[in-house]
């Protein structure tokens, strides 16, 4: 006896003659309800209106700072021109802040306690004052070119 096997060409299948071997069916999620659907898409209209909101919120604030303190400048692109300062890790910043709303004319002004009394500052405060009334100029004119655009691609009369 030898121990070649002879295989009956008859028997041997080709892979087309394969029968198909069917995986068992992946458990499917039954569909979402009609509750979760909505509740779904009141997330999403929710979601955009916060950010919306968010950024009316900031289209509506004017804000000025000046501050002082140790910074690092550093460059933020080698290949272009533009730099961007830090304060330095652990340094003390004295500063002056004034937010002012322009839909309700709200003003808030945030002041550091050395800003406020350190005499050596008065300029400082000056110059912050200064450009307050210059950026609510500046804002109150953008707004009137906007508003004059808005006008005239409308074809309404101002």
């Amino acid at each position: 006896m030898s121990d070649t096997a002879v295989a009956d060409s008859a028997a041997i299948q080709s892979p087309a003659q394969l029968p198909a071997v069917q995986s068992p069916a992946a458990p499917s999620a039954p569909p979402p309800s009609g509750a979760a659907v909505i509740q779904n898409e009141q997330g999403k209209a929710n979601s955009l209106l916060n950010t919306i909101a968010d950024k009316l919120d900031r289209l509506v604030t004017l804000t000025v700072v000046t501050a002082i303190a140790d910074i690092d400048v550093v460059q933020d692109d080698p290949n272009q021109v533009g730099f961007t300062c830090r304060p330095k890790a652990g340094t003390t910043i004295e500063a002056f802040q004034t937010q002012v709303n322009l839909v309700t004319g709200d003003i808030e002004n945030l002041i550091s306690r050395d800003f406020a009394t350190n005499t050596a500052y008065h300029s400082l405060t000056e110059f912050h004052l200064a450009q307050v009334t210059k950026s609510s100029d500046i804002v109150s004119t953008n707004l009137k070119a906007i508003r004059d655009l808005a006008v005239q691609i409308s074809g309404r009369p101002g």
